[in-house]
């Protein structure tokens, strides 16, 4: 088989270009290629041309055809071939930014961030999407300040704005209930979620969260119960106006004198 090879490759065999006006046949890349089907023969013989013209398209109406449809047609078909080609390269590459641009944002994930570093990221990561995307555009997203202060200060912004709307909205409600869960977060710090639910004198129901309280010392219903009153307060609530509390099943929450409910 080898030797049969060799001898294939030392023939020097060569396209001949009337091949192509007589079997539909073009030479790309070192390959005889059929314009029709788009099939490939093995070797470049005209034995082999001809038998596939023959077999696959000897009976079709491109066998009929005369010199000059024959001249139209292969032009036309050589057209959409390297149209076709050209089209799968340019999917290609753009394909191939797009896996650059993934590293570069894997690469920025595995590096440590410092608190309020977020922005910094975020940057790193724009900049290397926009280098792949829209290069030309880079200049204008350099100019954003992302930097560790200013995330900082939009947090706080948007943090008051929250605590804004909340404590606005509280203030309309004419009766509201509290549930109230204590878990421990991954730094064993105990945290106290509160929830309200309220309803206007339209009978509109809000339900929102209404704060997370770090309880960093003891979590004894008292402990609980003082967060609750600070959030109230903060929140410009009337307990007068509270109907229900809803708690888990925890000895602090729900002993009767010393749980939180009860007190």
């Amino acid at each position: 088989m080898s030797d049969k090879k060799i001898k294939i490759d030392g023939e020097h065999r060569v396209f001949k270009p009337d091949w192509t006006e007589e079997y539909f046949f073009i030479e790309r890349f070192g390959q005889v290629q059929c314009l029709i089907c788009l099939k490939t023969v093995a070797v470049i013989k005209l034995f082999n041309i001809r038998r596939h013209w023959e077999t696959e398209h000897g009976t079709s109406h491109f066998a009929s055809m005369s010199v000059t449809q024959r001249k139209d047609t292969i032009l036309k078909l050589t057209k959409n071939l390297e149209k076709a080609t050209s089209l799968f390269c340019k999917q290609t590459t753009e394909a191939d930014k797009v896996t650059r641009a993934s590293y570069e944002v894997s690469r920025l994930l595995a590096c440590k961030m410092k608190p309020f570093s977020d922005g910094d990221f975020i940057k790193e990561c724009l900049i290397a999407v926009v280098d792949c995307v829209c290069p030309e555009k880079r200049s204008a997203f350099e100019s954003v300040s992302l930097s560790s202060r200013t995330v900082r200060r939009r947090i706080e912004e948007m943090s008051n704005n929250v605590q804004d709307s909340l404590k606005s909205r509280s203030s309309t409600l004419v009766t509201f209930s509290l549930a109230l869960d204590e878990s421990t977060d991954t730094k064993d710090t105990a945290q106290l979620a509160i929830f309200i639910r309220g309803v206007t004198s339209e009978l509109l129901v809000y339900e929102e969260f209404l704060q997370l309280v770090p309880l960093r010392s003891t979590t004894t219903g008292q402990d609980i119960f003082s967060a609750v009153l600070q959030c109230v307060e903060r929140h410009s609530l009337d307990l007068s106006h509270l109907v229900s509390v809803t708690t888990d099943g925890a000895p602090a929450m729900i002993g009767e004198k010393k749980g939180a409910a009860s007190l």
